[in-house]
């Protein structure tokens, strides 16, 4: 009986950390407080540069087809 309260304890004890790491892990960390720029900002930069490259690509496969 003695090690059947044990083992629950501490089956208790895994599961309550692991849902509190878990909560944790879930909450964004903002990016601006320590001199980054937020994520949404990365995102819309990169989303341009890929624009960009996209059309740079189309041009010289136009170019290439004669077009």
């Amino acid at each position: 009986m003695r090690r059947l309260v044990v083992v629950s304890a501490t089956v208790l004890a895994v599961a309550a950390a692991a849902h509190l790491l878990s909560r944790q892990r879930r909450q964004d960390v903002a990016a601006e407080g320590n001199g980054h720029s937020s994520d949404v900002d990365r995102t819309a930069a990169l989303k341009a540069r890929i624009a960009a490259a996209r059309r740079r690509l189309q041009d010289e496969f136009d170019n290439v087809r004669g077009e």
